[in-house]
């Protein structure tokens, strides 16, 4: 398990962290939704930051970075005890890329210095630490590590809403603190802050009218012992199915695991992702479990279990039957389950399947993407339901604007999107195109003095920000690409 690291550089084992990186690195260039739940008062009174971003994941990074380059001085705080989300806790060592139909990346900016850093696979201690590194590469950026939002306090009507303070408690000490910021982004995953701020929103497939099920979780794993390139070159789409092999990913085998039974009623496993880290352990992206309320420590838990004792039955069957896998031996598994779903707040507009699948570039795009409408399973047998193609579309400032808010964005999987257009733009690459539009919003709404909501609306406001994209090296245009 990983240990506890506190703010900055002042952890040895933060340091050792940043030592790492130069070493291996070349430096970057430079509950429910209620209105006002209190957990607790703080000891102290609230102290001002200029920005304030809540969760250590990938978009979160982004917009601090983002942000510390407009000149801003942020705060950035993480429940977990390390940055990076499920990169670095999940075990998410690969990229899912968005391409134009050519196959040229569209993904710029920040997200384009992170890739080149990290590459096409890496392992969580090589992504741990170029997280580490780029932040404390900005002495505006101040980290809190192991430290999760309580409750927040809300000011207005129900149009005209601001979040005024963000409550925090310590998860290692178990002090309370109150930080009170003008702009705030919520970069967490599940959309915490929203929804302690009152942010209306959708749970899964709620907009559907049918319930509220989310996508599958999984929880990844790593084996050694694994003959990676017999892996890779006998990998045969007439035998195994779509799929396919690079130096450090193999991906596919349906026709494969079309064969394997799962030991637990709530497990699919249909494909294979492998991924092959610089050390030489493979990971695998496989087991899928249905029902797990990522909101939900309790359902987290039971999610976690059922897919470790599946992994555990699971292993034979790899070595009898993938090519290299002969002697793999399990080595890990990842600290947590990667969600994909939970909540979807409402914003300014809601991106939908049809934007998606009609390649849609409205006038607020912030970034392209073009992940296909990849959905997994929110039950046992729930068929596919879009072909794996590709459409570039944009993806809208407004959807990061939740309904009623003036100072408050969401970056991340949960802006507002329909269950199936999240299948999309829960993507990581996404995620950190809109970390990186909300730290240079936040700036534009700090120095123009004006409101998210009026820069999402004001068609020359929005013009300043994309302008401001384009100069940070974003893509936001089909045709500039």
């Amino acid at each position: 398990m990983r240990r506890r690291s506190i703010r900055r550089l002042t952890h040895p084992r933060l340091a050792a962290l940043a030592v790492l990186f130069a070493l291996i690195l070349p430096l970057l260039p430079l509950p429910a939704n209620a209105t006002a739940q209190h957990a607790s008062r703080a000891a102290e009174p609230a102290r001002e930051v200029q920005v304030l971003v809540v969760g250590g994941t990938p978009a979160g990074i982004a917009a601090a970075i983002a942000a510390a380059r407009q000149g801003l001085r942020v705060t950035l705080v993480c429940d977990r005890p390390y940055l990076g989300g499920v990169l670095t806790g999940a075990m998410m060592d690969q990229w899912d890329l968005n391409k134009a139909l050519d196959g040229a990346r569209i993904e710029g900016g920040i997200f384009g210095e992170i890739y080149q850093q990290l590459g096409e696979a890496f392992d969580p201690q090589t992504a741990e630490a170029a997280f580490l590194h780029i932040v404390s590469s900005y002495p505006e950026i101040t980290v809190r590590l192991d430290t999760a939002a309580l409750s927040a306090d809300v000011i207005g009507n129900p149009l005209d809403r601001r979040v005024t303070e963000v409550r925090f408690g310590d998860q290692h000490s178990g002090a309370v603190f109150a930080l009170r910021a003008p702009v705030v982004i919520d970069a967490t995953d599940r959309g915490d802050l929203a929804a302690l701020a009152g942010a209306r929103y959708d749970v899964g497939r709620q907009d559907t009218g049918l319930d509220t099920k989310m996508q599958a979780a999984t929880l990844m794993f790593a084996v050694d012992g694994v003959d990676w390139h017999t892996a890779v070159r006998s990998y045969d789409e007439e035998r195994y199915g779509a799929g396919g092999a690079t130096e450090k990913k193999v991906w596919g085998y349906t026709r494969l695991m079309r064969a394997y039974d799962p030991l637990s009623p709530r497990v699919i496993v249909r494909d294979l992702n492998l991924g092959r880290e610089p050390s030489g352990r493979v990971t695998v992206n496989a087991v899928d479990v249905v029902g797990v309320d990522g909101r939900d420590p309790v359902s987290v838990s039971e999610g976690e279990a059922i897919a470790r004792a599946e992994i555990l039955h699971l292993m034979p069957f790899l070595r009898e039957r993938v090519p290299g896998f002969a002697h793999a031996r399990l080595g890990a598994f990842a600290d947590e389950l990667y969600i994909r779903e939970t909540r979807h707040v409402l914003g300014l507009t809601m991106l939908t399947a049809d934007d998606i699948w009609h390649g849609r570039v409205p006038y607020d795009t912030i970034g392209l993407a073009s992940y296909p409408l990849d959905i997994h399973p929110t039950y046992i047998g729930e068929p596919p339901a879009y072909a794996p193609v590709r459409h570039v579309y944009g993806v809208p400032f407004r959807a990061m604007v939740p309904y009623g808010f003036d100072n408050l964005l969401v970056a991340g999987p949960a802006i507002s999107a329909t269950h199936v257009a999240a299948g999309s733009a829960r993507i990581i690459p996404t995620t950190i195109e809109e970390g990186e539009a909300a730290g240079i919003a936040a700036a534009l709404a700090l120095h123009q003095g004006v409101d998210f909501s009026k820069i999402a609306l004001r068609i020359g406001l929005m013009r300043r920000l994309r302008v401001a994209l384009v100069r940070a090296g974003a893509v936001i245009d089909v045709a500039r690409r």
